[in-house]
């Protein structure tokens, strides 16, 4: 019984967690705590799966979702780097941004 209403908490903090991820600004202590936690769902999910196969399945899944979620999500934040020699001289002329498409000096 305690086993059961302990899944249903850690699945419905994973979900509260997975719903505030869908937002496009996140700091970065958001996306830490995602990781900790998503950790720490993987590991007692890898703990109980020969217990409890479904259950230890699901928080496995549900866990590495969350990591792989915020880690993929902290690189999508860093700038893009140029690719061709071009875009390199044109930036460093006009200082632009190398994310934006928009010229900053016209």
């Amino acid at each position: 019984m305690l086993n059961k209403i302990t899944h249903n908490l850690t699945i419905l903090a994973a979900k509260k967690i997975l719903v505030a991820n869908k937002e496009e600004n996140l700091t970065t202590a958001k996306r830490l705590v995602t990781i900790i936690a998503g950790a720490y769902i993987l590991q007692r999910g890898l703990r109980c799966i020969t217990k409890h196969p479904v259950i230890g399945i699901q928080e496995t899944v549900l866990g590495g979702f969350l990591m792989y979620d915020a880690v993929k999500s902290i690189k999508d934040t860093y700038p893009i780097r140029p690719t061709e020699v071009s875009q390199v001289r044109r930036n460093q002329i006009q200082g632009n941004d190398p994310n934006s498409s928009v010229p900053a000096f016209v």
